[in-house]
């Protein structure tokens, strides 16, 4: 199953040849590392540490897994321009345009409004064609 699932031991991997247990046997008076966290290889880089913590209540010491800052800063949508070289693209794009205007183009409505709805719109139209497309 570890080879099948490509896992990893974590704190083997980022500690090799280091000497640390998680267990200790009341009974036997011996130390042991039984208590592993294992991850796919690929997800292995998103680990920044792994450490053993001390526990004096229980026989087993804790895994702590420390991971790397994954916080993205937000960014603005922007049209990927090879889109527009594509005529079912285009042909979506000008079809929907139409219809978008035969029902918004009203008297009550500002062009600054229609104009920021339309292009909420043909965003997410754009972003249903990426998504259909692949």
């Amino acid at each position: 199953m570890v080879e099948e699932l490509e896992l990893v031991d974590v704190w083997r991997r980022l500690n090799p040849g280091r000497t640390q247990f998680t267990f200790y046997s009341n009974p036997h008076k011996s130390w042991s590392r039984i208590d592993m966290a294992w991850v796919n290889g690929n997800l292995l880089k998103e680990v920044q540490d792994i450490k053993i913590l001390t526990n004096i209540w229980a026989d087993h010491n804790p895994l702590q897994i420390i991971w790397k800052d994954r916080r993205y800063k937000k960014s603005r949508w922007t049209l990927n321009s090879q889109l527009l070289k594509e005529q079912g693209y285009t042909q979506k794009i000008k079809e929907e345009l139409i219809g978008f205007f035969n029902c918004n183009r009203k008297q009550d409505t500002s062009l600054q409004n229609l104009w920021d709805t339309m292009k909420a719109y043909l965003r997410g139209i754009s972003i249903a064609y990426t998504a259909n497309k692949n």
